[in-house]
């Protein structure tokens, strides 16, 4: 009897994770890490989610469009082994059209530098379910037990909630952001962050529905502003160095892309927050709580996100404010299995 209760709350006690992504590199590093921390123990992951199981992965429109993000999942999944993880493809355009003008795709057209590739992608294993109602289905079958990262524009979890409100919400058990600016230094306007800015009112809608929901944000500035000491020449020396797949699928896609522009530095942001989630004892150096949201109207501020500094309303999200480098590198640097883990 004994037995059968233990087994039963192991099962009741499993956590889950869907990430949401639109795949160019920083997605891809972040997925190899949340597919490799899978294998982790529950003692290892006991600061940060506890043991998990990755319930879906869901792509949506930003670094590239929605058909190529998700053709980038299923390679880098294909890459890993792990073509066991279900696809899903999402919304494909912000709630609101557009006004503005893109001016650039970082990481090429099709968010991995457009190069041709010797294996072709097996598009059978996309599912047919659409990423939004998967999303409520996994919140729904697994109540309080689903964590939700999400990388790029929040178009498919804002439309979750507006479709299914509360009844989606109080299933969900964390929301863990990688978007917005708490210093109004903007990387695709002058004041605005590119997944904020891709989609300003999904923004909103998750920032101002997600009341009782824990929100935990890693912002533009935290990722470029910290002092991570890790080099272009160090990323592709070293870390590039491991024979594996997915490291030298990596190695291709980010040569093309990065090496062009003369970039010095390495900064992944979309990992950051990753290595935040999983081990948020060793990531994260300092936080704090806000009230946030974010600008829908300003001439020079739309898609900015605004804190208030001033307390006068309660706090609906946690900032990340710094990232300890010295731990992170360990933890990308285990990430593309140059090192073991250390978690001291």
């Amino acid at each position: 009897m004994y037995k059968k209760f233990k087994n039963f709350h192991r099962k009741m006690c499993e956590n889950y994770v869907v990430f949401d992504c639109d795949i160019g590199t920083d997605d891809a590093w972040a997925l190899i890490m949340l597919v490799k921390g899978e294998s982790l123990s529950e003692k290892v992951l006991s600061n940060g989610p506890g043991k998990y199981k990755i319930l879906g992965v869901t792509c949506v429109h930003g670094n590239t469009d929605v058909d190529n993000g998700t053709n980038n999942a299923l390679r880098v999944l294909d890459s890993l082994d792990r073509n066991d993880i279900p696809v899903y493809k999402g919304c494909g355009v912000p709630i609101l059209p557009r006004t503005w003008k893109r001016r650039r795709h970082f990481h090429g057209m099709d968010g991995f530098g457009d190069l041709q590739h010797e294996k072709d992608i097996d598009m059978s294993l996309i599912r047919q379910e659409h990423a939004v109602t998967a999303m409520y289905n996994i919140a729904c079958k697994h109540p309080k037990q689903v964590d939700f990262l999400l990388l790029g524009p929040l178009t498919n979890f804002a439309t979750c909630v507006n479709m299914y409100g509360d009844k989606f919400l109080d299933n969900v058990r964390n929301v863990y952001i990688m978007g917005g600016n708490f210093r109004g230094k903007g990387n695709i306007t002058k004041s605005a962050e590119f997944n904020f800015m891709m989609d300003p009112e999904a923004a909103h809608i998750v920032l101002s529905r997600c009341l009782n929901t824990p929100i935990t944000i890693l912002p533009w500035e935290t990722c470029i502003d910290g002092d991570f000491g890790i080099t272009l020449k160090w990323r592709f020396e070293e870390l590039g160095s491991n024979p594996s797949k997915e490291i030298q699928l990596m190695n291709y896609v980010e040569s093309a892309i990065l090496l062009p522009k003369g970039f010095v530095n390495w900064i992944v942001c979309d990992a950051i927050l990753v290595a935040a989630y999983l081990f948020p004892h060793l990531a994260i150096a300092s936080s704090r709580q806000y009230h946030v949201t974010v600008e829908l109207t300003g001439t020079h501020t739309r898609g900015q996100m605004v804190l208030d500094h001033l307390r006068l309303t309660e706090s609906n999200a946690k900032i990340i404010t710094q990232i300890d480098k010295k731990h992170y590198k360990n933890i990308i640097s285990w990430t593309g299995g140059l090192e073991e883990l250390n978690i001291e």
